[in-house]
């Protein structure tokens, strides 16, 4: 529907459109308003999401690097408050949102309005028309503006490839980055690129030997990635994960693949102990502690536990 001639069809038809169709003008204000709204908040709501991922991720690399010692406790403090302020209003607000949109919005609640053109039927079937051509010229407006924010998300949205292309040209020119070649396994191990993940958190252990999430993720690529059950393959993830447990001793993600690996080396009684200290050390009631209390049951009952 062409806007020239909807702006024809007004011209014309002033006189019965001020009478008749003023309540059809509302309500397509009103829907076009509401649309409006909604395209605002999805797309509050997709840079909300961004940031509160980027904030937990930034948490997670303050306890590495405050576990292994390259950060202040001072500086760990100060910086965990104010990521974790900003994470908690970023949940508020997601919050408000989500109860928002569970209410009914007030069009949503407006009785319908009887039709306006009934006492003249010939005029009313020309303003019915219009009517129609108004309401998809609407919606063809709105349509296009919901593409162009969603298009818009989209070009602000990191390609995850593009980044570590770019990530891997860095480190060309200088392969001794550590943290470079931490953020480039842990890249690897998104995109399921498990062989370039091994290679980066090697590189990794032979700049920096007791990097505890490089020890902790190779020990566990070996695992997931074996083809069969080779004893040698669970004897080194083993070594991985005591290196991490030597300072660490309560991880229970940590202790959960080192017994693991000892339930492959047949050595239950070790398996039980590791297992134990994974379960004392994780939410009581959340699902990972579940898993593992069923995991140790079955392995008391001489049952398989995974």
């Amino acid at each position: 529907m062409s806007p020239v001639f909807l702006g024809i069809c007004l011209v014309l038809l002033i006189g019965v459109i001020a009478a008749v169709s003023a309540p059809l003008w509302r309500t397509a204000r009103s829907h076009s308003d509401s649309t409006d709204r909604d395209a605002e908040v999805d797309q509050e709501r997709a840079e909300l999401f961004i940031e509160r991922d980027v904030l937990r991720h930034s948490l997670r690399e303050l306890d590495i690097e405050c576990a292994q010692g390259r950060l202040e406790r001072e500086d760990y403090a100060r910086l965990q408050a104010t990521d974790e302020r900003r994470l908690l209003s970023i949940l508020h607000r997601l919050d408000v949102l989500a109860a928002a949109e569970r209410r009914p919005s007030p069009a949503a609640r407006a009785p319908r309005t009887e039709n306006a053109w009934r006492p003249a039927l010939a005029a009313g079937l020309v303003v019915a028309m219009l009517s129609v051509g108004i309401y998809g010229f609407l919606q063809w407006r709105t349509i296009n503006r919901l593409v162009n924010v969603q298009a818009g998300m989209a070009a602000r949205t990191p390609d995850p490839r593009a980044m570590v292309a770019r990530l891997e040209a860095r480190l060309k020119e200088n392969p001794d980055d550590v943290r470079g070649q931490m953020m480039a396994g842990r890249s690897y191990m998104a995109l399921n690129r498990m062989d370039d993940a091994k290679q980066a958190y090697a590189k990794v252990l032979e700049l920096e030997p007791g990097n505890h999430e490089a020890h902790y993720n190779l020990g566990v690529i070996m695992i997931d990635q074996r083809r069969f059950d080779d004893p040698n393959i669970f004897r080194a993830a083993l070594d991985h994960f005591d290196t991490v447990l030597a300072d660490l001793p309560n991880q229970p993600g940590v202790n959960w693949y080192k017994g693991l690996a000892l339930w492959y080396l047949k050595r239950y009684r070790e398996t039980e102990d590791a297992w134990a200290t994974a379960y004392n050390n994780l939410p009581p009631g959340s699902p990972d502690a579940d898993f593992v209390k069923q995991a140790l049951a079955k392995l008391r009952r001489g049952e398989t536990p995974i």
